[in-house]
């Protein structure tokens, strides 16, 4: 009996040491922030935040139709965190970050350089590493965070969703974790990239909720912010961010298209890329060696081919292999000689390829600018579908 109690003793002695739930938050206390938008200001940064209305987004007590499931509320400061705290005088809710889904840099803020505020970003304990960080393409990052969404009553979530399945399912876009553009940032032989992001339609009609089937205005995911260490320097068009993608080896899923012999396109479904890079040397110069092994499903013959036959497939691989050649040298033409940037990593495969030729280098970016890069992309198909032949070609039979 008395070591029992002793026992006892013991554990109620251990306990005591114990604050229980000491930095528990009430949820009606918080600010759920899912989105972050930060532009230029004269006197700094100009800070947008979109914090969800929990009452118009559950529908357990019903909807009132005069209120919205989000609000944007935007303050001004000398600093990031300096602008949040001011924005406590709009809020009355302590801002909580720990939800956020999108992170929105204006285009005019990223022109001028994104460490600063990405010191906050990485450094507040708030912060989780699993949102997308996007800069807005002709506008500021608070325009963007105002346009209301027609499918999910969150656009901050629809943002991040949007990107993800795009970013799977068709190769122009880039999701940008927190994790990767610091790695990017800090690492020599590799410049960042960050997806765009545009106001489609019009603006003012977009930032009131609509009942109307087509809405006045939509946020569309369009090219690549090219970058420079942290400033801005252009954008790339669709082919250049395939071509990124594609040399990066983080092409999912995409579609290419083809000129059939006698007139019509063809489609084909990329269903898997694999990119192995080797770098070689010509004298004292290193030389990228691309090989691309991509396996395509045939997605629609919109002309007349015999595609029992060996000699179609053979033409029609070699006309997507020199399709996939055209785009990716595009996009490889305005990295090198309008940008000036190593978007692709290269500079990383010299490092732990050709380590004597990255010791000589005093400027990798001017290095990359006149490197030579040799691509060479080999199709496989997996399937050509569930009929045989085309429906034109059938009718012609």
């Amino acid at each position: 009996m008395l070591r029992s109690w002793a026992f006892v003793l013991l554990a109620v002695l251990l306990m005591l040491p114990l604050e229980g739930c000491w930095s528990r938050k009430e949820l009606n206390e918080l600010g759920i922030v899912v989105g972050l938008g930060i532009d230029k200001d004269k006197d700094g940064y100009e800070v947008t935040v979109q914090i969800v209305n929990p009452g118009q987004v559950s529908t357990r007590n019903g909807i009132r139709p005069e209120a919205t499931p989000v609000s944007s509320f935007s303050e001004t400061g000398e600093t990031v965190p300096e602008a949040i705290r001011r924005m406590t005088t709009l809020v009355s809710k302590k801002l909580y970050f720990s939800h956020l889904r999108i992170v929105i840099f204006g285009e005019a803020l990223a022109r001028e350089g994104i460490a600063k505020p990405l010191d906050y970003i990485s450094r507040d304990r708030q912060m989780r590493n699993d949102f997308y960080l996007v800069v807005a393409k002709g506008s500021k990052a608070s325009d963007i965070l105002k346009i209301s969404s027609p499918i999910d009553p969150i656009p901050a979530n629809n943002l991040n969703v949007k990107l993800a399945n795009s970013d799977k399912l068709w190769a122009a876009t880039g999701q940008i974790t927190l994790d990767r553009l610091m790695m990017d940032l800090q690492s020599p032989g590799k410049d960042p990239t960050l997806t765009g992001i545009l106001i489609a339609g019009n603006k003012r009609g977009g930032e009131t909720p609509s009942q109307r089937i087509e809405p006045r205005a939509a946020l569309k995911y369009s090219g690549m912010a090219v970058f420079r260490q942290d400033r801005m320097v252009g954008w790339l068009d669709e082919n250049g961010t395939k071509s990124l993608n594609y040399l990066q080896g983080r092409v999912h899923q995409t579609l290419a298209t083809a000129k059939c012999p006698q007139g019509g396109t063809l489609s084909a479904n990329i269903m898997n890329v694999k990119t192995r890079i080797r770098v070689g040397k010509s004298g004292d110069e290193p030389v990228i060696n691309a090989h691309l092994r991509i396996e395509v499903d045939l997605a629609d013959a919109e002309c007349k081919i015999d595609l029992s036959k060996n000699e179609s497939l053979t033409w029609i691989r070699k006309q997507l292999e020199k399709k996939t050649l055209s785009v990716l040298e595009e996009g490889l033409e305005q990295a090198q000689h309008q940008f000036h940037a190593d978007i692709y990593g290269f500079g990383r495969y010299v490092h732990r390829q050709q380590v004597g030729i990255w010791r000589k280098v005093d400027d990798w970016d001017e290095q990359f600018s006149r490197m030579k890069v040799r691509i060479y992309p080999d199709i496989h198909f997996r399937r050509i579908g569930t009929i045989q032949q085309p429906i034109e070609q059938v009718r012609r039979e």
